[in-house]
């Protein structure tokens, strides 16, 4: 897993994927406010409406300017009294659509990071207990768990495949292709997980009471690091398929869409021709607020720039169980050729890694 060829070819697969939802500096007003281009923006989220009610806007205000069409000037002012209004109650109900989302939003990236602390937790204590145990069912126990975060990432955004570069060197073709055609990916590999976890500390045939109690132990604790992932991964299910009820997004559009539609009948007569540009600055930001919430209320396409950086996040997955490999190895070789302390083992091998770290960085 740990080999540069592999390892550079998953971290080229991640940063492509990466690359659809940059990050950007929250800081800098001329980025966010100025330069954010249609992506950043979500204008694919509202495009449509804004345009059609601009169309109307734009086609009856030249009708009236030019004169084509009589109406009662006194009859359509009668109209701003209720228009402030229904502002008002618009704006109650966009703020609360929004927070929706957002909350929606951090809840899918509280679950990924979670993903990611339950991974270092089972890798850690996983390698802790597995001296004498079945080195092969270890490895298998964390290929599958590196699996299981890609083909997360991969079923949540309603993807079949699971690539075979962002998991290079850690699946054979055989096994990945067994993921990719199962018909839940992830609990496919966490049942892998917990298959390994049944091999390397089960009870064998010979074995004293006090070990094979031990082995139970860890087991069960092994198994609960596995049921956190389930929970969090069921979570982000959860999330992508439950939205806001279907009544409180028709009752908002609908009232929205009118609103904005009848705009420039009401306000023609005191705006004239800047009815046009005023009526596309509204609905510009009315409908451009609907259109966050609807492009953040479930965050998992792969080419969104406001979704879920998720190959960010499954890439922090395999290079954290990569880490925790290692650092296990190398805690064993200078265990093996030198007389210490298991504290002071672990030491040497952090101020080596430390050390390392400062070459490359030079």
């Amino acid at each position: 897993m740990n080999d540069s060829h592999n390892a550079a070819t998953r971290q080229r697969a991640f940063e492509r994927g990466a690359s659809a939802q940059p990050e950007y500096d929250s800081s800098s007003w001329l980025h966010t406010a100025l330069l954010a281009n249609p992506k950043a923006r979500g204008l694919s989220a509202f495009a449509a409406p804004w345009s059609f009610v601009n169309g109307v806007s734009a086609t009856w205000t030249i009708l009236y300017c030019v004169g084509a069409v009589n109406t009662r000037e006194a009859a359509m002012r009668s109209f701003e009294a209720a228009y402030s209004l229904v502002f008002t109650a618009l704006g109650f109900l966009l703020v609360f659509r929004l927070s929706r989302a957002a909350v929606r939003f951090w809840e899918c990236r509280t679950c990924f990071g979670n993903i990611v602390v339950g991974s270092r937790n089972f890798v850690d204590y996983l390698l802790a207990s597995a001296k004498g145990r079945e080195v092969e069912a270890i490895e298998d126990a964390c290929a599958w768990l590196c699996a299981f975060a890609v083909c997360s990432k991969q079923f949540l955004r309603a993807q079949r495949d699971v690539p075979a570069e962002q998991l290079a060197g850690i699946l054979s073709e055989d096994d990945r292709l067994r993921a990719e055609n199962a018909r839940h990916p992830p609990l496919f590999c966490i049942m892998m997980v917990r298959r390994a976890i049944s091999r390397a500390f089960g009870a064998e045939k010979g074995e004293s009471v006090s070990d094979a109690v031990r082995g139970e132990s860890i087991s069960r604790g092994l198994n609960a690091q596995v049921d956190f992932l389930v929970l969090n991964e069921g979570a982000l299910e959860r999330l992508r398929s439950t939205k806001l009820p279907m009544v409180y997004v028709v009752h908002l559009r609908t009232f929205l869409v009118g609103y904005l539609l009848t705009m420039p009948f009401v306000f023609a007569s005191q705006w004239r021709w800047g009815t046009i540009p005023a009526v596309a600055i509204v609905s510009f930001v009315l409908l451009g607020i609907e259109g966050s919430a609807t492009e953040c209320e479930i965050p998992f396409s792969p080419d969104h720039a406001n979704h879920l950086r998720m190959d960010q996040y499954i890439q922090a997955v395999l290079l954290s169980v990569g880490s925790f490999l290692a650092w296990d190895e190398r805690t064993d070789a200078v265990a093996s050729s030198l007389t210490r302390s298991h504290g002071s083992c672990e030491q040497l091998v952090i101020e080596v890694d430390k050390s390392t770290l400062g070459d490359e960085r030079k």
